[in-house]
């Protein structure tokens, strides 16, 4: 909402993508992976200050094209980089070696590793061809969807 009111209508609205909490975290070293609703929040009251009032439009659309085309993920283009003198993870990493990296913000999340869930499934199929599917429960993983019946051994 904030990227169409600002760019199309040129109204002072703030817009944090993921690519805009990937330059901010790396502008201020900011603690936090990019999930965290921490930094998320954090993220936004920077772009509300930081959001240039005459032309909202145009400072969002750079924000967001700095972090798509300089500031990515995994190789960072630092030396083609328009805010690098003010950037705090640059000068971490200058500062540092080895130790710190201007990737290193924001952090890696962390990932439960994935549940293995075991089934016995049947495929049930009539003398016409016609197969019988059951529709999965309205909440949860893969809510309303259909699938051969099965349950959870």
């Amino acid at each position: 909402a904030g990227a169409v009111a600002s760019i199309a209508y040129q109204r002072r609205a703030p817009v944090v993508d993921g690519n805009v909490i990937r330059v901010f975290a790396r502008l201020r070293a900011l603690p936090g992976d990019a999930a965290s609703p921490a930094l998320t929040k954090r993220c936004w009251a920077l772009a509300e200050e930081l959001v240039d009032p005459e032309r909202p439009g145009q400072f969002n659309q750079a924000l967001m094209e700095l972090g798509a085309t300089v500031c990515t993920p995994k190789a960072p283009a630092c030396e083609r980089c328009p805010v690098r003198s003010l950037c705090r993870a640059a000068a971490l990493q200058a500062a540092g070696g080895s130790n710190i990296s201007v990737t290193d913000f924001p952090a890696k999340a962390v990932r439960k590793p994935p549940r293995l869930v075991r089934l016995a499934l049947a495929v049930l199929e009539d003398p016409a061809g016609r197969v019988l599917l059951v529709r999965r429960p309205e909440t949860g993983l893969l809510a309303g969807q259909w699938e051969f019946p099965s349950i959870v051994l």
